[in-house]
């Protein structure tokens, strides 16, 4: 069972992740997060001291809801071919539509601290070396794998996104490209 500090850290992540959800990325202050989650600033700085240890903390959160959704994505389809492509798939398409707003600001904070999202990068690569061993041809794995990258990032940063319909499409290509 996790430590009182443990999921009062835990609370203050999910807070700090609804808050962005439901404002926006830019609205986010240390007192605004504390506020939201009903804790004090000190409770809050106690677990997260700035800002930056903050949103690496809502970074690495995010992740491992990521993380942990590939995982058993994989673990819940029953075909062994493809599944790890499969689930990559499903959960780039899952994040995209639960943490836009979330991950385009730790996107944008990355970019100026690319320590930030360290670990992220070894676990995503990771990922890589799962649907490279996806009894699927690895560059046909590879290509899928960027084509839902493109899929994600065009969307994601806002530049000549597909329509939801065509979008929707194109995954369930992607998805068929793995059997």
């Amino acid at each position: 069972m996790a430590s009182k500090a443990e999921r009062k850290r835990q609370h203050i992540l999910k807070s700090g992740t609804k808050f962005i959800l439901e404002h926006d990325f830019n609205a986010l202050t240390l007192d605004a997060v504390a506020n939201y989650a009903g804790i004090s600033k000190g409770g809050l700085l106690y677990h997260f001291p700035n800002k930056d240890e903050l949103l690496k903390g809502l970074a690495d959160y995010v992740f491992e809801q990521y993380t942990n959704l590939f995982y058993e994505y994989a673990a819940n389809d029953p075909a062994d071919k493809g599944k790890w492509t499969r689930s990559l798939i499903q959960v780039s398409k899952w994040d995209l539509e639960n943490n836009a707003k979330l991950n385009i600001g730790i996107m944008a904070t990355s970019m100026l601290d690319p320590n930030m999202t360290k670990e992220m990068s070894k676990g995503y690569q990771h990922m890589q070396s799962k649907i490279e061993q996806d009894k699927l041809d690895p560059v046909d794995a590879s290509i899928i794998r960027l084509a839902i990258d493109g899929l994600y990032y065009s969307q994601l940063l806002n530049m000549a996104p597909l329509q939801k319909d065509l979008r929707e499409k194109v995954i369930a290509r992607l998805i068929d490209m793995t059997k």
